[in-house]
């Protein structure tokens, strides 16, 4: 299904087995597109359940009733994009991100336009029900799935965000954990870095299961709350810790025993050290794909609960649950490994694809109100409308409204801050006004992009090298986009 970079025994030099779709300063465009498929496949669930499809015996019901695992995806993407940073800090024992920097740089991505879709929801379908400040501040400041009945109408589909914001504000103190867990060399840190990862699944599936237990003493609410997810962030942590695995070994970081230890495997890359029904699973795209395919097909059974609002039980959700989480691992890893084809990145790369993940934020926060607007206009009724009209009329209305946002609100607030950034950068004793300055966790990035013809390629150049720790994915492909724009007019 796909091959790795491999660089030849004799001249040390890269042999391609496919092109490589990754950008020079380590941005997969392949992320961006992926997050286009999550958002588009929670549209669709919303769409499927409120029209009534997904209690319909159709077979195709019972599919839609599980791309929620959109959720999944974009949780263990967070996982990834924002824990790549620290990992590489702490494996290469250099200074963390700072946080307030990181702090602001997340209250920038997410609140202005969360703010500006809340304001409509609020006033337009949940004002009799704002009794005071605080019934407004709940909503506002993201605590929504921490009091009972608190989901305003037409922004139900938030819990994932409050939930992902206080993500934001644990990752630092999962940073620090990380750091204090030591390590003599860069592969002993590494490693331990790795086991911490594991250490968040295996906590958030605990959590789970005791939260679903039939005599748990835990609020209902419990199972929206961080720890109940920190399996699915974890799995994005870990695959940080691979992309930032240190150049200096190309031993494999936690199965080497289940793949031998013969000789010359300590000079095998990650690919080749991998046993090889393991490779497949993770480093192939097109067969991880198909995987993740069977594994929603299972997920669409009553093996993982009812579609509707009925009640699950316990061993339902969980099943549930770990099964979104292998589909979130088969769809993200390959696409962040050391394969260099495939047609699933193949297929997110495309251009329209790409700019339906640039503008995804938008598209969640505002799908639910248009498909109230959907419902007034047309005098559709819940759980008995026609799938096909009300899934088009809705992504019709949400594409331009989110497209909006993107320009209006969220392209100006990252401008801001990076101009908060310059501006903290110049009076910073030492730094030239207009010129870049460097991150201590650039220099193992740089290095493992500029090796020599004949020198043998170090394994972070293979995955992903993280070009700005306090950028996010799309974040750095719009300061490209605008960099590029701005050559072609001179």
């Amino acid at each position: 299904m796909s091959r790795p970079v491999r660089p030849d025994p004799i001249s040390g030099q890269e042999g391609l087995s496919a092109p490589n779709t990754r950008r020079s300063d380590g941005w997969l465009p392949a992320l961006e597109g992926l997050r286009a498929v999550a958002v588009l496949g929670v549209v669709v669930h919303h769409v499927a359940f409120l029209s009534g499809l997904t209690n319909s015996f159709a077979r195709l019901g019972g599919l839609l009733a599980r791309l929620d695992v959109g959720v999944a995806v974009f949780f263990a993407l967070s996982g990834f994009l924002l824990y790549r940073p620290f990992a590489l800090a702490a494996i290469h024992a250099q200074s963390h991100p700072p946080v307030r920097r990181y702090f602001w740089h997340r209250a920038l991505r997410i609140l202005p336009g969360y703010w500006a879709m809340a304001v409509v929801a609020l006033t337009w379908l949940n004002i009799d029900y704002l009794k005071s400040l605080w019934d407004w501040a709940i909503p506002l400041l993201l605590t929504q799935i921490y009091q009972p009945l608190r989901l305003p109408v037409g922004m139900e589909q938030t819990w994932s965000l409050a939930t992902e914001a206080t993500f934001y504000l644990a990752l630092p103190l999962i940073a620090v954990l990380g750091r204090r867990m030591g390590g003599r060399t860069p592969l002993g840190r590494a490693r331990r870095q790795l086991a911490l990862g594991t250490v968040l699944v295996l906590v958030g599936l605990t959590w789970n299961v005791y939260a679903h237990g039939p005599d748990s003493p835990l609020p209902g609410l419990a199972v929206l709350w961080l720890p109940a997810f920190l399996d699915w962030f974890g799995i994005g942590i870990m695959l940080a810790v691979l992309a930032s695995w240190p150049s200096s070994t190309t031993s494999f970081p936690f199965l080497t025993e289940l793949g031998g230890s013969g000789p010359g495997r300590g000079d095998e890359d990650l690919w080749s050290a991998t046993p090889r029904g393991l490779r497949v699973f993770t480093f192939a795209p097109g067969t991880s794909w198909l995987i993740a395919g069977a594994l929603l097909w299972i997920a669409s059974t009553p093996i993982a609960g009812p579609r509707g609002v009925e009640p699950a039980k316990p061993i339902e959700s969980i099943t549930e649950h770990l099964v979104f989480l292998l589909v979130a691992w088969c769809v993200i890893a390959p696409l962040v490994g050391p394969g260099s084809g495939g047609v699933p990145r193949a297929l997110l790369g495309q251009p329209v694809i790409k700019f339906l993940g640039r503008i995804s934020y938008g598209i969640f926060l505002w799908h639910l109100l248009a498909l109230e607007v959907c419902f007034r206009l047309l005098g559709f009724t819940r759980m008995n409308s026609s799938f096909w009209v009300l899934l088009v009329l809705t992504l019709v209305l949400t594409i331009p409204v989110a497209t909006a946002s993107y320009f209006l609100i969220e392209r100006p607030t990252q401008r801001l801050r990076r101009f908060v950034d310059r501006r903290g950068s110049e009076r910073r004793p030492g730094v030239v006004p207009g010129q870049p300055v460097a991150s201590p966790a650039h220099v193992p990035a740089l290095q493992a992009t500029t090796a020599g013809p004949a020198e043998r390629p170090a394994l972070p150049a293979r995955l992903v090298p993280p070009t700005d720790p306090a950028e996010t994915q799309h974040q750095r492909g719009n300061r490209n986009e605008e960099q590029t724009g701005r050559e072609r007019d001179e």
